[in-house]
């Protein structure tokens, strides 16, 4: 069937669409001529939606109801139009490639072609007909489009919505002991409030809840109890909205705010506990289903295919299909579930955060930047554009930069990812110096071209795992050595120490890794900085999301009164409780990382038992005897035996392991260590495992296929050569130890068609001929082999089980 193409001018219109949608959310002056327009084409078929706008609030989504709801009705117009474009062309490019897919079906078995009734169809539509199914396809699709962008919509923000509740679940413990702290402390509870709202990046979307009542009372003038009242009705978590009625009773009935406090830490202390236990419980589910699927599905599914190959039809193409597209982009898939799986859980966070970069410091450092107009003491303002600060803006950037230079190395261990700046251009250029050695032959080298990538994939993964390995150990002393640190200046200032009397006496004691930081506390304190500044400056030299907290929570606690005690006893008590839980989760996940590792291994003896003794033990050739027909079964398919090309299943097996190395580390890293950047050293160490058990124990193989023989011109054809490591095709008259007739020229490692060797001289009438495989073992692209005394130079192909080389004997025909 012939369909004339109505051009690719119509795709025009999906580009516009997806550019549009991509503008919108990368500019906000394209965001709000959006929501313009959708305003005055849709505005009026708004109708009020009480519960779809408190999903909007609980989501804190930042626009208003009517806009978000005129915004979907032009998103869904929109994706109609697209949809119905796309899907007639997607229709029509099907119709063109079902002649191209029943001929690839027609390949199947006997028994598989006859029960999907393909045999002798043909597809033949009119004009009239073709249009009509473009039409209607292109409806069809535009509807289903339509449909689903109107409702992914609606379910973004209750998506949204419920991502925030567990976070805001998960960090109920630590926001209430930061609130029970400061109260202690002295300080009242609406400055609480403020100061909590003010740490969104380090207490999250608590913080972002508090938030609300604190705009509530600072913009609108309401008064405390009304803000936490309405930040009440916008919560999109149970649990938070329990505690902020039961808070706000407190505060009505003058109750005792800080036995409140104590008590509702506690109850969530023992609820988060309980989450971790179900959070595990869950990732166990997965793990188990990434192994069955991911790893037995896929064993399962090769051995199948490889059983075809043998015995029915070529599968070669099919375990191609799957090792480099189906295997890749199911592991891709997985990866990225599990990534949002496990930040909805609140697993897999950095550890670390530069919040305290924004926090202005008094004394002996830079203030903060500002970011608008700096005010004079006249009561003037310095214009944002001035050039002094464009030039102290750019002394900080090269500041930066000489920082950078003398110490590489802290740099890195605190920026893991800035070694990729250094590891990947370093393995682009090396593999680029050694990319031409693929490419001296007509053909491609694949085996020097696999070494190549995958040794530029072990450096830059192996370089990044290693920084990675070191900052997230000493993330963790610093974690474990803080609770420590916290309970000793705790009994210091309730023995009546003031906090500088205690980090005098404290630095003189072992602290874990804490034990130079306190030091340059105290440093800074001698030099003329107060406390507050100091401890600033310490936590943005460690920047832990732990030490932030417990830096934010000091400072702010100084101001309201010098008896830290309770506070700092507080903090120490959730910070070893939070370690506590991040160890007990860490081990827990650990048994899932074994389970990954076990999983790999057993793929990689499987995979490599199919290649080092299975595939070699395939015979070069089988005769079929002349009276088949005597038999009753088809002998053809016993003759494919000797028609399989070993080196293109070998090479595809070696790929697919590799392929499986990189992804399943990554994926064991997600599971056992919470971040897919935990999973580099998991993937380079299984990549490198495989490259090294496939380079050691993989034995060379060779196939050749004639199925016509005979000499045309003085050169015999070879209907098909595959050789794994490259080599020669060496004819031979009568056995494999008769004259040498003729010799192929170099064959790359691969598979290749049509090879024709020039004859020296015709062969005696009635012998056969027999093709030998040999190998190039010194890599000089010219066979050395000495037939006279036999060496172990460029030695012919070992075969497994039938002879002692590859070998495929040809009988001329009389006409030859």
């Amino acid at each position: 069937m012939a369909l004339n193409p109505l051009g690719l001018a119509p795709l025009s219109v999906v580009a516009a669409v997806l550019a549009l949608a991509f503008l919108a959310s990368a500019s906000d002056t394209v965001d709000r001529r959006v929501t313009r327009i959708a305003r005055r084409l849709f505005g009026r078929y708004v109708t009020d939606s009480p519960e779809r706008e408190r999903q909007l609030e609980a989501a804190y989504i930042g626009q208003s109801y009517r806009a978000y709801a005129t915004r979907t009705y032009l998103y869904t117009g929109l994706a109609a139009i697209g949809g119905a474009v796309a899907g007639a062309y997607a229709i029509g490019g099907f119709l063109l490639l079902v002649p191209t897919i029943i001929d690839l079906m027609m390949g199947l078995p006997r028994t598989m072609v006859n029960a999907f009734g393909i045999r002798g169809f043909e597809l033949v539509l009119s004009e009239r007909q073709t249009l009509a199914i473009l039409v209607a396809s292109g409806a069809v699709f535009g509807g289903i489009t339509a449909l689903l962008t109107y409702v992914m919509r609606w379910e973004m923000p209750k998506n949204r919505a419920e991502v925030r509740q567990r976070n805001i679940d998960a960090g109920m413990a630590r926001t209430i002991a930061f609130m029970y702290a400061l109260s202690r402390g002295g300080m009242s509870f609406p400055e609480v409030m403020t100061v909590l709202a003010k740490n969104e990046e380090i207490y999250g979307e608590n913080a972002r809840e508090f938030g609300v009542a604190v705009r509530e009372m600072e913009l609108f003038g309401r008064d405390m109890i009304s803000g936490i009242e309405r930040m009440t009705r916008r919560t999109p978590s149970e649990r938070f909205k329990t505690f902020s009625e039961n808070l706000s009773s407190v505060l009505q009935s003058g109750q005792s705010l800080s036995s409140f406090l104590h008590s509702q830490y506690e109850r969530h202390q023992e609820e988060a506990a309980e989450r971790q236990k179900d959070l595990l419980e869950s990732l166990a589910t997965v793990a188990e289903a990434y192994v069955t699927i991911f790893v037995a599905g896929v064993l399962f599914l090769i051995t199948i295919l490889m059983v075809f190959g043998l015995t029915t039809t070529d599968t070669l193409p099919f375990l191609q299909l799957l090792g480099y597209l189906a295997i890749p982009l199911a592991n891709v898939g997985f990866m990225v579930y599990l990534n949002q799986k496990l930040s909805a859980l609140g697993i897999g966070d950095t550890g670390t955060t530069r919040a305290l970069e924004r926090v202005a410091t008094a004394t002996l450092g830079r203030p903060s930047d500002t970011g608008g107009a700096t005010e004079l003491t006249d009561g003037g303002l310095v214009s944002d554009g001035d050039p002094n600060w464009a030039r102290l803006r750019f002394h900080d950037r090269l500041g930066s930069l000489k920082a950078t230079l003398r110490s590489p190395v802290r740099t890195l261990v605190w920026n893991p990812t800035k070694v990729l700046y250094l590891a990947v251009p370093v393995a682009l250029v090396l593999f680029a110096v050694r990319l031409p050695a693929a490419f001296q032959a007509a053909s491609v080298n694949v085996r020097i071209l696999d070494d190549l990538v995958v040794q530029s994939l072990l450096l830059v993964l192996g370089s990044f795992a290693v920084v990675r390995t070191i900052y997230s150990r000493r993330v963790s002393r610093i974690e474990a050595a803080t609770p420590e640190l916290l309970e000793r200046l705790a009994s210091l200032n309730e023995a009546g120490m003031t906090v500088v009397e205690s980090l005098r006496r404290v630095r003189g004691s072992d602290v874990g890794v804490l034990s130079p930081e306190v030091d340059r506390i105290w440093a800074d304190i001698t030099m003329g900085a107060n406390v507050n500044d100091a401890l600033i400056r310490f936590g943005r030299r460690i920047r832990t999301t732990a030490i932030s907290r417990v830096v934010t929570l000091l400072t702010n606690a100084m101001h309201a009164s010098g008896q830290l005690g309770s506070v700092l006893r507080i903090a120490a008590t959730q910070a070893r409780a939070d370690h506590r839980l991040r160890n007990r989760r860490r081990q827990e996940m650990l048994t899932y990382l074994v389970v990954i590792y076990i999983s790999f291994f057993v793929f990689l003896v499987i995979i490599v038992a199919v290649q080092e003794v299975l595939v070699p033990a395939l015979p070069s050739s089988v005769p079929t005897p002349s009276n088949a027909n005597r038999l009753g079964v088809n002998t053809d398919q016993f003759a494919r035996l000797g028609q399989v090309d070993k080196a293109a299943y070998t090479l595809i097996f070696f790929h697919i392991a590799l392929v499986q190395a990189v992804l399943t580390g990554f994926i064991g890293g997600q599971l056992g260590e919470g971040s897919l950047k935990d999973g580099a050293k998991h993937a380079a160490v299984l990549l490198g495992i495989a490259y090294v058990a496939f380079v050691v124990l993989s034995s060379p193989v060779a196939s050749m296929t004639v199925d016509n023989p005979s000499i045309e011109g003085g050169q015999l054809t070879v209907d098909s050569a595959s050789v794994s490591t490259g080599g020669f095709v060496v004819v031979h008259a009568q056995d494999t130890d008769g004259t040498v007739l003729g010799t192929s020229g170099y064959l790359e490692p691969g598979s290749h068609r049509d090879v024709r060797i020039a004859l020296d001289g015709r062969p005696p009438d009635g012998q056969p001929l027999v093709l030998v495989a040999h190998r190039d073992t010194n890599e000089n692209q010219q066979l050395d082999y000495d037939f006279d005394s036999p060496g172990e130079r460029d030695r012919p192909y070992a075969a497994s089980g039938q002879s002692d080389v590859v070998s495929v004997e040809v009988a001329l025909s009389d006409d030859r």
